[in-house]
């Protein structure tokens, strides 16, 4: 290998979180160009959400037959839909480009699990892709947050297409690192499958409370008196740096303790939370941000590794992200009706809920696994 497998998991990582990591600029950028009010912008930027989803259910087993053909073609796809989305175009024509570039999206996520599935070493790979992936993503996010003309330009457009252009050259060597399928592991999967449930409930409250508040974050600037520009880059930096939180499982102190790793990052997210619908400054409102992002990441590590210590194919990786997407959908409406309803504690005492209930089914899931030993990388 000419490069290391974390650069090209990584950059192929990248280009499947792109557009969920940018989607606020996203949902901004929709609205002034096509002159839509924000449900409307939300529910068109949605199809790429869509079609994230239905890929993660029906490219796994594709991607086994044909990696090559289906990685190079979904690149292909990807670079076409993001430059195509530099025109003003109808709305309907829009939002097919962003259900194919969701599509093309999942292809990427799916090459990933395929690749670290079973592998002895998932815990410290999974821990550089999603450090290395965050930084490429948010670092682009943060350079197009200081265009003037970002929310309603074409500059977004531009951005996404040069980073899928740039990315796809190294990210078309993944399917060189798919393993052979190993043998006798479906046992043990099926043995594994009430862990692997009881994981899934700690995704679905983490991401909830991630989406949520998220969703609502622009309009908590805005009550402290942030300006939109402003909040567009502190949201942005804070994702950037949050993405560090990614290493935290690897520190030896931590390494053999997984499930106290995950109680811990699970009261930073509870406690950022609380800070952020508390700020009254731009100071708190970025610290609040950056410790639910950098504890999120840690929590990520942690599951994202012990899915695929017990993943034949990637497949379960792919359902992971189908559960993720039912979980982004409860917080993003859940945490929107609240702030409206009750503010800043109506957020606090959901993720509160949704948090307090991930303890009990992290400690279950986790109790008693082995942590994954720290190999070379391959």
């Amino acid at each position: 290998m000419t490069q290391p497998p974390t650069f090209i998991l990584s950059c192929t990582w990248a280009l499947g979180i792109g557009g969920t990591t940018m989607m606020p600029l996203l949902v901004t950028n929709a609205m002034a160009r096509l002159h839509l009010d924000e449900g409307q912008a939300t529910m068109l930027t949605g199809a790429e959400m869509i079609g994230m989803l239905v890929g993660c259910i029906v490219l796994p087993a594709l991607a086994r037959r044909a990696p090559t053909a289906l990685t190079a073609g979904a690149l292909l796809l990807l670079a076409l839909c993001q430059a195509a989305c530099m025109l003003v175009l109808p709305v309907a024509v829009f939002s097919v480009l962003r259900l194919v570039a969701g599509l093309c999206e999942a292809q990427m996520i799916v090459m990933v699990g395929i690749c670290l599935a079973c592998h002895r070493d998932a815990e410290r790979l999974w821990g550089l892709v999603l450090l290395l992936s965050g930084l490429a993503v948010a670092g682009v996010f943060t350079l197009l947050t200081l265009f003037p003309d970002a929310a309603s330009g074409a500059a977004v457009w531009q951005g996404l297409a040069l980073m899928t252009a740039v990315l796809g050259v190294v990210a078309l060597r993944v399917p060189s690192l798919m393993p052979e399928r190993p043998a006798g592991v479906a046992v043990g999967r099926q043995r594994g499958m009430a862990e692997i449930w009881l994981a899934w409930g700690v995704f679905v409250g983490v991401y909830s409370v991630q989406a949520g508040v998220w969703a609502v974050s622009a309009l908590q600037g805005e009550r402290i008196g942030l300006t939109l520009p402003q909040i567009g880059v502190l949201l942005s930096v804070s994702s950037l740096l949050g993405f560090f939180g990614a290493v935290v499982p690897a520190i030896p102190a931590l390494a053999a303790r997984r499930g106290l790793t995950v109680i811990g990052a699970l009261a930073v997210m509870f406690a950022s939370v609380a800070c952020f619908f508390t700020a009254h400054d731009a100071l708190l409102f970025f610290v609040g941000q950056l410790m639910l992002n950098a504890a999120f990441y840690t929590i990520m590590a942690v599951l994202n590794s012990f899915i695929s210590a017990q993943d034949r194919d990637g497949t379960l990786l792919s359902r992971s992200v189908v559960v993720t997407f039912a979980a982004v959908a409860l917080g993003t409406v859940g945490a929107g009706e609240l702030f409206q309803d009750a503010g800043g504690m109506g957020v606090i005492v959901f993720a509160l809920l949704a948090l307090a209930g991930s303890v009990p089914l992290g400690l279950k899931a986790l109790r008693g696994t082995p942590n994954v030993s720290a190999s070379p990388v391959l």
